[in-house]
């Protein structure tokens, strides 16, 4: 009889099939089309709202559709700044962590074959200071969080230092797309919350988090 996890991955897989190849998935026009019927559902149904929110960004962040950032700013828009930045970050962790299962127990052997031959050269690396190069992805978000999920739990980085870099590395943005929910009725796209001052500001984060990593690698070479 299939265990408890496995039967919990293949309805996730499910799940991701369905998003992949369904027609029609809501973007941000469709929910300022639809925003009243969405605002009532919200008001009529909280709790249920709430609890889809977090499976859709569970699903939409494993996933290479680029429907995450929606979804985000859409907690902004319907549970405001606040709520909307404590169920963004709330959301992304719980995403991150079901992806870091997959690719550590789950999938591991499968994502063994695509992945790890490009990792096993810095898996050393990522070992000692896996928690800073994560977390420089994370604020970066130069590579898709479901790609950092996969690496992550190939290699030997701790589950620790693994939710340590999420927890840290997703404030930023989760606070962009909640304060970007206020504006939604002026946005058309995600991108379009990223000036390059905000950019520049999240790069400078991003190298600011290495500094540590650097400042190791220094030390041992000069030891």
């Amino acid at each position: 009889m299939p265990s408890r996890s496995k039967i919990f991955a293949t309805l996730l897989v499910l799940a991701l099939c369905i998003a992949a190849f369904r027609q029609g998935t809501p973007g941000l026009q469709d929910i300022q089309f639809h925003k009243q019927a969405i605002g009532l559902f919200i008001g009529s149904h909280y709790g249920v709202a709430v609890a889809l929110f977090f499976a859709l960004c569970v699903i939409f962040i494993n996933s290479p559709l680029p429907l995450a950032a929606a979804m985000k700013i859409l907690s902004g828009y319907f549970f405001g700044f606040y709520l909307g930045a404590v169920y963004n970050v709330g959301a992304t962790v719980l995403a991150c962590l079901v992806g870091f299962w997959l690719s550590r127990y789950a999938f591991r052997r499968r994502f063994e074959q695509l992945f790890y031959a490009r990792l096993e050269s810095v898996e050393h690396e990522i070992e000692r200071n896996g928690l800073y190069y994560f977390l420089s992805l994370r604020v970066a978000m130069v590579v898709p969080y479901f790609l950092i999920n996969i690496v992550a739990g190939l290699s030997r980085l701790s589950f620790r230092d693994y939710l340590l870099s999420t927890l840290l590395g997703v404030l930023p943005a989760s606070l962009i797309y909640a304060n970007g929910g206020q504006r939604l009725e002026q946005i058309r796209s995600a991108a379009e919350l990223f000036e390059w001052q905000t950019a520049a500001s999240l790069a400078l984060v991003a190298a600011a988090s290495l500094l540590p990593a650097w400042l190791r690698r220094g030390g041992r070479r000069s030891n």
